[in-house]
């Protein structure tokens, strides 16, 4: 069997014939081609079974990720060349089977986060609105005293992309762990901008009219973005960052990188912002300043924002903002590293050590 009928779930269940399987993503809203898709599958008897993808560029370069315990983790397959199709050696020692382009993070991981660490009053979680559907969009923060320094933080304004809440919890258990950097830096955090999307299990890139990471010029759309940009009003945030995921694989979508500006000045602070994250980032999640995406290179160019701002455009535009950085962190490959779990939480801590010496030096 199967189904999409999980958090999270995306797939069009083509056909199976004996042990073969055809199938492919839902597109939903979608407008363009994309490549999330996530699903359960019970198996009549032990097995060597081929999932296969009747559209191509649908697997990353480790193959799919799958979990044995309903989504509580998840252990990439292997190396995957062709893009549209795996072999997975089902041995009956789990009653079901979970399956994704990547390793999943969805309100229950963030449950999870928020459970382990219930007892610590400095972690504050409430709700920043409801969604069109009517769930919860949490916001947690975390300060102690009266720091210098607020960072924003957000992710999934793209649903499908959840390596970049990994990421984000990383930087919030640095926040608990670490004094003296809550003492600095006030971190507030909205972990699912797009909250129906990474339920449903959209793509959440492209949607029509437009989506959530377009939706900062003129008036918003989307009931989570018309908070966000009155919690940025009041919180008056010295840094924003945006984490996002990029495409499915290949070239610069293997690298950690930043988005490069438009505007000068702020594609100097990313140069110096990224020279002090090179030297922050362990061997598990390697990043270099040289990788970053400038303006007017690949696909960062002014004709991929015609469709309204992003958030980084939004708080470039205030002077208070001494930089907003939209990080984009691979799938699963870093270069030459496989990325997991473990590995972007230390990517998360390295970012706020990284800012907690470039606020510094920036304010000086």
């Amino acid at each position: 069997m199967i189904t999409a009928a999980i958090p999270g779930g995306n797939i069009q269940l083509f056909g199976i014939s004996g042990n073969r399987i055809e199938l492919d993503v839902e597109l939903r809203d979608t407008t363009t081609d994309w490549f999330y898709w996530s699903f359960k599958a019970e198996f009549p008897r032990p097995g060597r079974y081929e999932f296969y993808f009747v559209k191509p560029n649908r697997i990353g370069p480790r193959g799919p990720a799958y979990s044995l315990d309903g989504g509580r983790s998840w252990r990439w397959l292997g190396e995957n060349t062709d893009g549209r199709s795996f072999v997975f050696d089902y041995d009956g020692s789990a009653p079901e089977v979970l399956f994704c382009m990547g390793m999943a993070y969805l309100e229950r991981d963030f449950d999870a986060f928020r459970r382990e660490f219930s007892g610590n009053a400095l972690l504050q979680v409430e709700t920043l609105c409801r969604s069109r559907q009517g769930r919860a969009v949490e916001i947690a923060t975390i300060r102690e005293g009266a720091p210098e320094f607020t960072l924003l933080l957000t992710s999934r304004h793209h649903a499908g992309e959840m390596m970049a809440t990994y990421v984000l919890e990383g930087m919030l258990r640095y926040a608990l762990i670490h004094e003296e950097f809550r003492r600095s830096i006030g971190i507030t955090a909205v972990p699912f901008v797009d909250k129906d999307g990474v339920e449903n299990g959209d793509q959440g890139k492209n949607r029509a009219p437009h989506d959530h990471a377009r939706d900062y010029e003129g008036e918003s759309i989307y009931p989570e973005v018309a908070a966000i940009r009155e919690l940025f009003l009041q919180l008056r945030p010295a840094a924003v960052m945006d984490l996002h995921c990029p495409w499915l694989r290949g070239g610069c979508n293997e690298w950690i990188y930043v988005v490069g500006s438009e505007k000068p000045e702020r594609e100097l602070q990313m140069t110096r912002f990224g020279r002090i994250l090179e030297t922050e980032t362990p061997p598990c999640c390697p990043y270099h300043e040289r990788d970053n995406v400038r303006f007017g290179t690949l696909w960062n160019t002014a004709e991929n924002y015609t469709g309204g701002w992003t958030i980084r455009h939004f708080a470039e535009n205030y002077p208070f903002v001494k930089g907003a950085f939209s990080m984009e962190i691979p799938f699963a490959n870093a270069r030459e590293v496989t990325l997991d779990r473990a590995a972007a939480l230390e990517l998360g801590a390295a970012f706020c050590r990284a800012m907690a010496r470039y606020l510094k030096e920036e304010a000086k």
